[in-house]
């Protein structure tokens, strides 16, 4: 039996899953910092408010930086393969990076126009705006990967960019593609709990809202981190099933065993930490459990995706 993929398998995996856990922080942020202000409406308390301000400035900060790293990989890309931007893959290429482009000027507009449109239907619409372009980035990149890692690529070499995109998303019934999305959006909600969680922990001296604040913020967050995670395991299992099932249909031989079983393990792990940080009364105290939580989650989303690289290694279809 297998125990660890080969070095080209993990060394896309890994930090693949990084980038994607990023990637799906960045997609629930906008959707959490929306949840969050409608809480403090209906509540008429000003905690969830400053918590959804300080979110809406890290999904603007971590789109930038998600943005430039992948317009680098882009230019990398094209510099080992110049002939991408040539065929079929120029459209689907470029579309993450436009829809990344368009999630932060959104997202930037949600944080710079607290104080002029906060409360008005024009500032939930760009929060919400915010957090469907990272939604259709999320989908985007997904079907690209897919199709860049697939022997044989489905795009038609001569089609509009509606046809290609089509043609992207034009994955079988059967293909892991789909639960992969599935379980994209219970993740997105983990990520985005743990990102501001970790994030917190850096604002705690630059706003001073007091410790009640921090104490009701962690716990939230925490709160998402571990329900968005808990969510996403069963639909995870099923996916590296079906993994499993691709590579060896017998399920004789399973893909690499520690990625597969760091996949269920780190999760597991993580939501323990963070169900500590729920229970404390002291929550600041937590700050080694905080960060490495986060650490285990993105490692375990480079862990799965180290499963469907394998399948495609073995020139399974996908």
């Amino acid at each position: 039996m297998i125990l660890f993929p080969d070095a080209a398998v993990w060394s896309l995996a890994l930090p693949g899953g990084i980038l994607a856990c990023l990637l799906l922080g960045v997609t629930g942020l906008p959707f959490l910092c929306l949840a969050w202000q409608r809480m403090s409406v209906a509540k008429r308390t000003a905690f969830p408010d400053k918590l959804a301000r300080q979110g809406a400035l890290l999904a603007t900060l971590t789109t930038a930086v998600l943005l430039a790293v992948a317009g680098a990989i882009l230019v990398r890309m094209v510099q080992m393969q110049p002939d991408l931007m040539e065929g079929p893959f120029r459209v689907p290429l470029l579309a993450p990076l436009a829809l990344l482009v368009g999630t932060l000027a959104c997202a930037g507009i949600y944080l710079f126009g607290w104080r002029h449109i906060q409360g008005s239907v024009m500032h939930r619409f760009v929060g919400l705006a915010a957090g469907i372009g990272g939604l259709e980035a999320t989908v985007t990149s997904f079907a690209l990967t897919r199709a860049l890692l697939l022997p044989g690529h489905p795009l038609p070499s001569a089609a509009s960019p509606a046809d290609t995109m089509n043609a992207l998303l034009a994955a079988p019934v059967n293909s892991l593609l789909w639960p992969v999305l599935g379980q994209s959006a219970f993740v997105a909600a983990g990520a985005a709990g743990a990102l501001c969680l970790a994030w917190l922990l850096t604002r705690r001296d630059k706003d001073d809202f007091g410790r009640d604040y921090y104490n009701y913020a962690l716990g939230v967050c925490a709160r998402w981190a571990l329900g968005g995670t808990l969510c996403a395991l069963p639909v995870g299992v099923y996916v590296l099933y079906r993994a499993a099932t691709l590579a060896s249909p017998d399920l004789t031989a399973l893909p690499p065993l520690l990625p597969l079983i760091g996949t269920l393990v780190l999760p597991l792990a993580a939501c323990g930490l963070w169900g500590t940080v729920i229970r404390s009364a002291t929550p600041l105290r937590h700050k080694v459990g905080i960060v490495t939580a986060l650490v285990l989650l993105m490692i375990a989303c480079g862990c799965e995706a180290s499963t469907p690289a394998h399948v495609v290694r073995l020139h399974a279809p996908m």
